[in-house]
């Protein structure tokens, strides 16, 4: 303890800390409401009403300075929505946002459910797959890539692109340092990409629409093309491995979603609840901030842990148990505030609806132990072994034709 702030010297970034992030996170929520992380020089917020509260302070715990843990990416003045604050977040977002609301995504729902009943006839069929290549990926690369509407050379790098700018937002470590050369090229591809080779009516081509009707600039777009790029599959895809492995670990509440249709909503939310996709981003203070008694100083970085606050006691009863029956739409999976995940209507309809095609026909989910995914920010599987076993009508169905 100095200057009678709460302090703790544990690194976040460790092989070990992204193996098993939850004791340091517990030990921070038991520290105090906001702690000075010695080993990063930064202040971190852990608890579930506190990182609720910060995240909706976005005049004082500013994006507009980076949300990386280093100074290379945390360049000011960037005019991408993750990293923008006031009046121009306001006007990035509701151009990025635009086929990405509620009621947007409601027009394609019966698109997506069609292809997660095809998906789950397939798995069905093959027996054993890979439950993050072959399950949680599938829906989102067949569904966001399609919609961003970039030409294959782009489409085919989403994925190594997305987790190289996430392990480049955390400390310059290693990991950090390595995905810089593939964030230089998101970066080169994006500033590259020609009108006449997207697809007319895909996402990254109304951005080039809403530059020739004034509402962005036509400098924007380059760096605009990167809030579609970088995070819109990596969130959707950790958040399905980590549902599907604990439906699959825990088969009494994947009977319990089977039996009662209205858990699913209820399922996803959990899943994203118990394993935050996004572990933390950082903001920096604008002016001197009090967390429950605590001042964070102007000018200091403070590192918002979504990871943390989904695990949080003090809101959640039990909270590593994995709980279909809990309400926990409040979840911090997505953020929350005016930088809400902005694909998160998206995310959800893909999780639901594979959920309700798996519903309809699998009996039993089978999942071996994960490979866990070392990244800087994100939180997941990079694979795990999966089996679905069929409903018994289904089976009896296949027995009969085959007589």
């Amino acid at each position: 303890m100095s200057s009678g702030r709460p302090e703790l010297d544990t690194d976040l970034y460790t092989d070990q800390a992204i193996l098993d992030p939850y004791p340091s996170y517990r030990a921070i929520r038991d520290r105090g409401p906001a702690v000075w992380l010695t080993a990063h020089q930064t202040w971190a917020i852990g608890r579930f009403h506190d990182v609720r509260a910060a995240l909706l302070a976005s005049d004082v715990l500013l994006s507009g300075h980076g949300v990386a843990m280093n100074d290379a990416l945390n360049v000011p003045d960037s005019r991408i929505t993750l990293t923008s604050d006031g009046e121009l977040h306001r006007q990035l977002r509701g151009v990025v946002m635009r086929p990405m609301t509620a009621s947007a995504v409601r027009e394609i729902q019966d698109d997506i459910q069609r292809l997660a009943d095809a998906l789950v006839d397939d798995l069905l069929a093959r027996g054993s797959f890979d439950g993050v290549a072959d399950v949680a990926a599938h829906l989102p690369v067949a569904v966001v890539s399609h919609l961003v509407g970039l030409p294959e050379s782009g489409r085919e790098r989403m994925r190594d692109w997305a987790a190289a700018t996430f392990d480049a937002l955390g400390p310059m470590n290693a990991r950090a340092q390595n995905g810089l050369g593939s964030v230089s090229e998101m970066i080169a591809y994006a500033a590259a990409v020609e009108r006449s080779a997207l697809r007319p009516d895909g996402w990254a081509a109304r951005l080039f629409r809403a530059a020739d009707e004034g509402q962005i600039g036509a400098s924007d777009v380059p760096t605009m093309l990167i809030d579609y790029i970088a995070p819109s599959l990596d969130t959707t895809i950790l958040g399905t491995g980590h549902l599907l492995y604990q439906l699959g670990r825990n088969p009494e509440q994947w009977d319990l979603v089977r039996a009662q249709p209205d858990l699913v909503a209820r399922a996803v939310d959990e899943a994203l609840r118990l394993e935050a996709p996004v572990r933390a981003f950082s903001r920096l203070a604008a002016v001197d901030h009090r967390v429950d008694g605590t001042t964070i100083p102007a000018g200091s970085r403070v590192l918002v842990l979504f990871g943390s606050a989904n695990r949080d006691e003090r809101r959640y009863a039990d909270p590593d148990r994995f709980d279909v029956t809990r309400d926990a739409k409040d979840h911090v999976g997505f953020g929350h505030g005016v930088h809400r995940c902005a694909g998160a209507f998206l995310a959800q309809l893909e999780m639901q609806s594979l959920l309700r095609a798996m519903a309809a026909r699998v009996e039993r989910i089978e999942v071996g132990e994960p490979e866990v995914a070392l990244n800087n920010v994100l939180r997941g599987y990079a694979s795990f072994a999966a089996t679905f076993r069929p409903l018994a009508a289904r089976r009896a169905g296949r027995l009969t034709a085959r007589a």
